[in-house]
Order: structure tokens, then C-alpha cells, then sequence
């Protein structure tokens, strides 16, 4: 768990050492916008079906990859002599779940506030599964409906016009996603459609702007809009242990994520 958390931290400080984020126009805000909110989705990795009619948890840990091109585009354009853009987002942090009866079940994933050097960065997304499948079974299938919440900070200094500038990235989104899913007890595949919109505040503290002059003479700007969002996955049931990977694109943008819990 300890490896994958600092993969994130990593990719973090590697984003606020050279992130390139300067004259960013309209669309490169979009851009920007877009692949850290499919970043920040919150994702448990798991099928629509509960941890148990009665009562169930697992906590454990999520983390995975998201492709990030316009960012590294963005970053090669301001830097053309750096040979390692950041082109990938990784995320990662503490997940826990709880089921209780009618099929409901809550989900956390939290990445606690911390300072890594310069970098100050903090997560935290929740979901609220109903898995109505549970009124009605259905052999060996279950199905689900998710509302779900996320909320991410981070903050960096850089050097901007040769003045030392702090970076603020303020982003959440919300949404609902529909899961279906096959129980055949050690392996569950699911598949999930949904909807999510997001929100993001990019700001530039001090005189210097971190924008295009043709988009804005302010310090920080904001952009937002709504995507479709499809997930594959599977998981593994190895008694109190559970593995899962999943794929899922959202805002456009490729996302690979997987989990390890422990519970029953």
C-alpha cells in the first residue's frame, strides 16, 4: 500500500517541479479541467452486488493511472527541451465500505491533507450504492445505483515569469453511474453507464498570471461541464480478501484503476 501511495505523492511532485502550466488558454483549462476530474472520480472498484444482506465492510486501498496527453502537450508546448511530460496522473488512497440492510451500501476513498515539500494535496470522495437488485433477485446477477461525491486540493509553488508563484487546483465533481454485475462467487465481472460533472478552480496567487492574456487578465479562472462515463471491471473473492481491476472512461480520458481490501 505504502508503494502506491507514493507513486501518487510522486506524480504529484513531479506534476509541481515542471508542470509547464503557463499561458493556458480557454481550452487549455478545459483540458486541464477534464483530465484531473477523471483523476478525481470517485471509484470504489467494485460490482453493484452488497458485502452482505445483513451487514458487510472491507477497507483497504485504490490506486491506478489516469492518461493525461493535453496536460503533457500543454507541458511540451511552455518546455519543448523536456524529455519527460507529464503525461500520466496517478491516483490513489484509503478505502473503506459498509452495507446494511435494503442493499445500501457507503463508500469512502480518502487521500488525508499532507505535505510532500512544496506540495500540498488532499482527496476525498464518497458513494451511496443501492443495490435494488436486492428486492427483486435475479439469479446470479445484481444491479446497482450510485450517487457519489469528490473533493481535491492541491497546491504547489513554481516559478512563473521568474517570480515564485503558489499554485492553487481546487476540483470536485458529482454523479450517478448505473452497475450491473455477475456473481459467480470467486469471480464477479461488472459493467457500470453514468453520468458525472465537474468543476474546477485553477488559480495563480501574487501579480503573476498563469493565463493567456487573450483568455484573461485575472489570476485564476474556473471551467466545468458533464461527460458520460462507461467502467469495466472484475473482481476477485478470496474469502476475507478482495482484488479488482477496472477500466473506465470519463471526460474522454482513459482511466485504469485497481483495489485490495480485506473484510467480510
Amino acid at each position: 500500500m505504502n508503494k502506491s501511495l507514493l507513486l501518487f505523492l510522486y506524480s504529484i511532485t513531479t506534476f509541481a517541479e515542471s508542470p509547464g502550466l503557463d499561458n493556458i488558454t480557454s481550452s487549455d483549462l478545459d483540458k486541464i479541467s477534464k483530465e484531473f476530474s477523471a483523476n478525481f472520480v470517485h471509484r470504489a472498484v467494485s460490482p453493484a452486488s452488497t458485502l452482505g444482506s445483513i451487514f458487510g465492510f472491507e477497507v483497504g486501498l485504490i490506486a491506478g493511472i489516469t492518461d493525461a496527453p493535453d496536460i503533457a502537450a500543454i507541458t511540451k508546448r511552455e518546455n519543448p527541451t523536456n524529455s519527460d511530460p507529464f503525461d500520466k496522473i496517478a491516483h490513489a488512497g484509503l478505502y473503506g465500505s459498509v452495507s446494511v440492510p435494503f442493499g445500501l451500501t457507503g463508500e469512502l476513498v480518502l487521500l488525508p491533507e499532507r505535505d510532500l515539500g512544496d506540495v500540498n494535496i488532499s482527496h476525498t470522495s464518497l458513494g451511496l450504492k443501492w443495490t435494488f437488485s436486492e428486492l427483486l433477485p435475479i439469479p446470479l446477477i445484481d444491479l446497482a445505483i450510485k450517487g457519489h461525491f469528490s473533493s481535491s486540493k492541491i497546491s504547489y509553488s513554481d516559478t512563473i515569469d521568474s517570480v515564485l508563484t503558489t499554485i492553487n487546483l481546487d476540483n470536485s465533481t458529482y454523479g450517478a453511474t448505473l452497475l450491473a454485475s455477475a456473481n459467480f462467487l470467486v469471480l464477479e465481472p461488472f459493467v457500470g453507464v453514468g453520468m458525472v460533472s465537474r468543476s474546477t478552480d485553477l488559480a495563480a496567487s501574487g501579480s503573476v498570471s498563469i493565463f493567456d492574456t487573450s483568455f484573461t487578465a485575472n489570476t485564476s479562472s474556473s471551467s466545468d461541464g458533464t461527460s458520460a462515463q462507461v467502467l469495466a471491471g472484475v473482481q476477485l473473492n478470496l474469502l476475507l480478501m478482495k482484488i479488482a481491476a477496472q477500466y473506465e472512461n470519463v471526460f474522454g480520458t482513459s482511466v485504469t484503476s485497481a483495489k485490495l481490501t480485506f473484510g467480510f
